[in-house]
């Protein structure tokens, strides 16, 4: 579970990068990167793996990511080579323009969007995305200054949407206080790596030279949620994946995402999620028929 670093290629005499994915489509695994990304999913199907939470995908889908949050489309098409999905996708550095130019007051409203990204957003209107289709299109083609009036095409109408939905939670959402971040990162790394296995707070709190009561406080205060409770949800999290999956039974789900016992693995999954683990399973079976 822990997310690959995928570094890309510096763009050569271009700001920001574009390109179409596809004929075959390459699938990446779970990883994060340090640029913002926007996706147009001209076709395809599959699950997002987005942060701690995951969502269907399908055609004409459009999804924004902020820097170094872990993400994976894990496709329904099981065809190798996939000659049938087809994406196009932006990188950019959230200051490509300069940092004066987020200064500006005209740009607030793409502040806003760029802090909204940091967990992911999807425009779920289907006016917005048949306007943001036509722009990716063009971006595909465009070279010099017209390619920069486009993806500010992109920013704005983005951040003058009120249909775009969070994907993930605040946890994986990041902060620009880089020393927070490094100790925050930190317990992530941690938890990504051993949340199968038992996780005591006293050991995690001693990882970032903490007392456990100062770090209950300051993960709080970063994530708006109790430490327990985040590692709870990665858990379930994975036990969804798990069960998608379909190899192992619902008891063996529970051991493999790091619960003790079955009991309190379906309590903590229906708490989470609003139904139990056998709902949750027969759901998917049901929609996938």
């Amino acid at each position: 579970m822990k997310p690959l670093l995928m570094r890309h290629s510096e763009p050569i005499n271009e700001s920001f990068k574009v390109w179409k994915n596809g004929t075959p489509y390459r699938h990446n695994p779970w990883h994060y990167h340090p640029e913002c990304e926007i996706t147009y999913i001209h076709k395809g199907k599959g699950i997002l793996f987005i942060g701690d939470q995951m969502i269907d995908y399908g055609n004409d889908e459009i999804i924004m990511m902020g820097p170094n949050l872990p993400h994976e489309f894990r496709s329904d098409i099981e065809d190798s080579p996939d000659l049938y999905s087809q994406s196009v996708s932006i990188h950019f550095d959230q200051f490509f323009l300069g940092e004066r130019f987020h200064q500006l007051p005209e740009v607030i409203s793409i502040n806003e969007l760029l802090f909204d990204s940091l967990r992911g957003v999807r425009v779920t209107n289907h006016q917005t995305k048949q306007k943001l289709k036509r722009i990716f299109i063009q971006l595909t083609e465009a070279q010099g200054m017209p390619k920069i009036y486009l993806i500010l095409q992109v920013l704005h109408v983005l951040a003058n949407c009120r249909n775009l939905a969070y994907l993930s939670s605040n946890s994986f959402a990041n902060s620009f206080d880089k020393s927070a971040d490094d100790r925050i990162n930190r317990v992530y790394q941690y938890v990504m790596k051993n949340f199968t296995n038992s996780i005591s707070t006293p050991r995690v709190a001693s990882l970032i030279n903490m007392t456990p009561t100062s770090f209950c406080r300051f993960f709080k205060e970063r994530t708006h949620k109790q430490f327990m409770q985040y590692v709870t949800e990665i858990r379930v999290g994975y036990a969804c994946r798990l069960l998608l999956e379909g190899r192992l039974t619902i008891a063996q789900v529970a051991y493999s995402s790091g619960f003790g016992n079955l009991s309190h693995f379906n309590k903590q999954f229906k708490t989470i999620k609003g139904i139990t683990p056998t709902q949750f399973l027969k759901g998917y079976l049901k929609a996938s028929r």
